[in-house]
């Protein structure tokens, strides 16, 4: 069995693994300006949170990220001493709760954040200089031993790996392109690939600019969010060379959508049978209209990849992070301009969103993510 083979059954595994033991789940949210992350303990029955501890950190959060194990938590900051940005390392206790172990400094703020599938480096994308470095952990914490920078373009949105762990992808808005590595597991380097990015959408086609990027477990596709206009692509990934074409693109605006809109996250139900990408409703609109942010959803077909659209949900103000819960019955969405969050159960039958609670959140949640109470 080669490499993208284990890594695709190591995938499947963590599915099952995930639906089996999600009773015990907490959701984590980083709130900008409160210099804080909240956990809520996720009610495995009903999906209803619970605030259960809150954890301070010394500058403002922006993504957040697991290591493998799941045994720590890596926040992006900014607002450091002398304005730096960094990554901090806290430890996740058995209760969930979260200790502060280490704060790197890196080289500018970051929107997103990953690690490598073996938790050896941490990859961090930079939108205002443009690029993606990555830097080495040490027993789960942090460094700020820069290991390579790979210098592209401004508004690099996104760093994520392919199910094989071989690859990696770094989507840019503005320049309408997704960035594409081989990954030395021996130093962390980034190499390019041949080609060494691939084009969004036509801009004509008014749905471009990919944005974020995740990846079919058993299927050779991947599908990004495209941020201009508001849309969502399927990629065809060849999966020896590292590379993706084009597949299928569709907006993910209602038809009678008017105004600005931009795409933002994309998450895709553990057992890969629907996809969601959320949409920020751009406009000054008239207080009794109040805004038009959705969160959109789509069925894939599991044998291609191929996506069907299932509706259009109105979803708390200018989401630009949600999640799936590990068990796949659960949607939370963050509005960063309302402070809220507004929770959904998922139709089994037919992926629609069910909205059952709205909650007040710490000030500007930029990043939610769910993880299972560690043991």
């Amino acid at each position: 069995m080669n490499i993208r083979q284990w890594g695709i059954v190591w995938l499947a595994v963590l599915v099952v693994i995930n639906a089996q033991a999600y009773g015990g789940q907490l959701l984590y949210l980083a709130a900008n300006q409160d210099k804080s992350i909240v956990a809520y303990e996720v009610q495995p029955d009903t999906g209803v949170l619970t605030k259960k501890f809150q954890t301070d950190l010394p500058g403002n959060p922006g993504p957040l990220a697991f290591s493998p194990d799941a045994s720590r938590v890596y926040a992006a900051l900014t607002g450091l001493q002398q304005d730096q940005a960094g990554v901090a390392t806290l430890k996740r206790n058995t209760n969930g709760s979260l200790s502060l172990l280490a704060t790197a400094v890196i080289t500018s703020r970051s929107p997103y954040i990953q690690t490598d599938h073996q938790g050896r480096y941490l990859f961090a994308a930079h939108y205002g200089a443009g690029g993606v470095t990555v830097w080495r952990i040490v027993d789960g914490v942090c460094t700020d031993e820069l290991l390579d920078h790979s210098q592209t373009e401004k508004t690099a949105h996104c760093v994520e790996t392919d199910p094989s762990g071989q690859y990696v992808f770094v989507p840019h808005t503005s320049p309408n392109k997704v960035y594409q590595y081989r990954l030395d597991g021996g130093t962390g380097r980034l190499m390019p690939n041949d080609p060494p990015f691939v084009s969004g959408p036509e801009p004509g086609h008014l749905y471009h600019e990919p944005r974020h990027i995740v990846f079919h477990p058993r299927l050779d596709v991947a599908y990004t969010s495209n941020e201009k206009g508001g849309g969502i692509t399927a990629w065809s990934f060849d999966a020896d060379s590292g590379t993706l074409t084009q597949l299928q693109t569709l907006s993910t605006l209602p038809a009678d959508y008017s105004g600005g809109s931009a795409a933002a996250d994309i998450h895709m139900t553990p057992d890969a049978r629907y996809v969601y990408v959320s949409n920020r409703d751009l406009e000054q609109r008239d207080a009794s209209e109040g805004p038009r942010d959705t969160l959109a959803g789509f069925s894939l077909d599991a044998e291609s990849g191929m996506m069907a659209p299932i509706g259009h949900f109105p979803t708390a103000h200018f989401p630009r992070s949600f999640c799936i819960d590990m068990s796949g019955r659960f949607v939370f969405a963050a509005g960063q301009r309302s402070s809220t969050m507004v929770a959904y159960r998922i139709d089994d039958q037919s992926g629609k969103l069910d909205r059952f609670a709205t909650y007040a959140t710490g000030r500007v949640p930029t990043w939610v993510m769910c993880g299972n109470v560690q043991d």
